[in-house]
């Protein structure tokens, strides 16, 4: 490979996890918000 492909792959790559690192941060800010609702609804049941 040369160095433009082995950059090309670099990026790629660093693309790929800046996107999942924020799908993953977003998924486990909406269970957050999730639970602390769920338990709102809880005490306010009571």
């Amino acid at each position: 490979m040369d160095q433009a492909a082995i950059l090309d792959h670099q990026f790629r790559v660093a693309a790929y996890a800046v996107t999942w690192i924020l799908q993953l941060g977003y998924l486990a800010w909406l269970g957050i918000k999730w639970r602390a609702e769920k338990r709102e609804a809880a005490r306010r049941g009571r």
